[in-house]
C-alpha cells in the first residue's frame, strides 16, 4: 500500500505521532468510563429504590447537592396518608473522621435496618448494617484507606466495626457509607430530624393520588415519583460533572487535530515534488487527496490500537494508586471513541488536503 509506504519511510515520525495520538486516545477513554462510573456511583443508590414516592423539604429536588430536613413526626402522618403502605425514613449526613492520621469524608446514610429500606444498593462483601455500632463503608473508600470487614472506625464518640462492603456507592469525589438511623441520629445530636422519605404505595392506587394526599396532610414538602427523583439526581450530576469532562475531551480533541494536521502538512511540503510529479502525469482524480486522508487513517488506527491495548493495564494502576477514580470500560465506550478518533482523523485532512491544491503540475519543470 503506497500510502503506508509514504508513512514508514520515516519511521520515528510515524512512530512518534503514533504515540501521541495514542496518549490523546487514551485520556479521552479515560474520561468516557469516569463518567460512566460517576454517573452509576451518584445515581445508582436513587435509582436502585424501591419507593414509589420520595418525600423532602420543599426546596430540595436531589439528594446529591440539595439539604433536605424534615421532622420525624411527619412518619406517622405519612403512615396515615390515604394510599400510603409503607414509610422509610432516611437521614443523610456529611461527615469526616480520623483514618490513619488523615481525615477521611463520606456521605453518611441513615436508615433503618429492620425494613433495610434506604441501605446498601449492592452488598459485595460481608452484610449489612443490623446494630448501631455497625457501619457498611464503599469499595472504593474502604480500598483508599486499606479498611477491611471487622475493622473499628471512630465516627464522632462511637466506635463503629465495618460490616459490610457496598458497590455503587461511588460519587467519586465523596462515598456512601451506611449506618443506623439512630446512630445518624446520635451523631448529629438530635433525633426530631429526617433528610427525607420513601414511601411505598398500596398496589392499585394511582401515584398522583397519594401525591395529593401528602400535600393536603404535609406542610413545607416535595414529593417526586421515582422516575422524576432519578432524573433530577442525573441532572443535577451532569450539571457538576459534565462541563469539566466535555471541556477535557474538547481540549484533547483539537490537540489531536492539531498533531494530525501539522504531520501530514509537513508530509505534504516534503512530496511536493512527488506530488507536482504525479499530478503531471495525470493521476486520477481524487488520488492525492485520497492518499493523504488515508494516511491520516492509518495513523489515527496505528494510535487507536496502541491507546486501547494501553488503557486496560493503565486503569488496572489507577484502581490500585486511587482507588476512588472508578472507571466503568464498555465495548459501546471503545467503540464510541474508536468513531470520533477517526472522524478527527477526517477533519484533520482538510488542511493538507488545500496544501495539495495549490501544487501545480508545471512546479516540476520550475525546480
Amino acid at each position: 500500500m503506497y500510502a503506508f509506504k509514504l508513512l514508514i519511510q520515516n519511521t520515528q515520525r510515524f512512530i512518534l505521532t503514533a504515540m501521541g495520538i495514542a496518549l490523546c486516545t487514551l485520556l479521552m477513554l479515560f474520561m468516557v468510563s469516569l463518567y460512566e462510573s460517576v454517573a452509576d456511583g451518584c445515581v445508582e443508590y436513587v435509582r436502585t429504590s424501591k419507593a414509589d414516592l420520595w418525600v423532602l423539604q420543599k426546596h430540595a429536588t436531589n439528594i446529591l447537592r440539595s439539604t433536605s430536613l424534615l421532622p420525624s413526626s411527619y412518619e406517622t402522618d405519612l403512615s396515615n396518608t390515604e394510599g400510603v403502605k409503607s414509610v422509610s425514613p432516611i437521614f443523610f449526613i456529611f461527615a469526616s473522621v480520623p483514618i490513619r492520621g488523615e481525615n477521611a469524608t463520606f456521605y453518611l446514610t441513615g436508615f433503618d435496618p429492620v425494613t433495610g429500606v434506604g441501605g446498601p444498593p449492592r452488598i459485595l462483601k460481608g452484610r449489612s448494617v443490623k446494630k448501631d455500632d455497625e457501619i457498611v463503608l464503599d469499595k472504593a473508600f474502604a480500598a483508599k484507606y486499606k479498611l477491611k470487614i471487622g475493622d473499628r472506625i471512630p465516627v464522632k464518640d462511637d466506635s463503629l466495626t465495618v460490616c459490610g462492603i457496598s458497590g455503587g456507592t461511588n460519587m467519586f469525589v465523596l462515598q456512601y457509607a451506611f449506618i443506623t438511623l439512630n446512630e445518624a441520629h446520635n451523631v448529629v445530636g438530635f433525633h426530631y430530624v429526617v433528610s427525607a422519605y420513601q414511601v411505598k404505595t398500596m398496589n392499585g392506587y394511582p401515584l398522583k393520588d397519594v401525591q395529593d394526599n401528602i400535600y393536603t396532610k404535609l406542610k413545607n414538602v416535595v414529593v417526586y415519583d421515582n422516575d422524576t427523583f432519578v432524573k433530577n439526581n442525573i441532572h443535577e450530576m451532569e450539571n457538576g460533572i459534565i462541563p469539566l469532562f466535555f471541556i477535557i475531551m474538547l481540549i484533547t480533541a483539537v490537540v489531536l487535530t492539531a498533531i494530525l494536521s501539522l504531520i501530514l502538512t509537513v508530509s505534504v511540503l516534503e512530496r511536493r515534488k512527488d506530488f507536482a510529479i504525479l499530478k503531471a502525469l495525470g493521476s486520477p482524480h481524487g488520488f492525492i487527496t485520497g492518499l493523504v486522508i488515508l494516511q491520516s487513517m492509518l495513523l489515527s488506527l496505528a494510535g487507536l490500537v496502541i491507546g486501547v491495548i494501553l488503557f486496560f493495564p493503565m486503569i488496572s494502576l489507577i484502581a490500585i494508586i486511587t482507588p476512588e477514580v472508578a472507571n466503568t470500560t464498555s465495548v459501546s465506550q471503545i467503540l464510541l471513541v474508536s468513531l470520533g478518533v477517526m472522524g478527527i482523523s477526517l477533519i484533520s485532512s482538510i488542511l493538507p488536503i488545500q496544501k495539495i491544491r495549490k501544487i501545480y503540475p508545471l512546479e516540476v519543470f520550475m525546480s
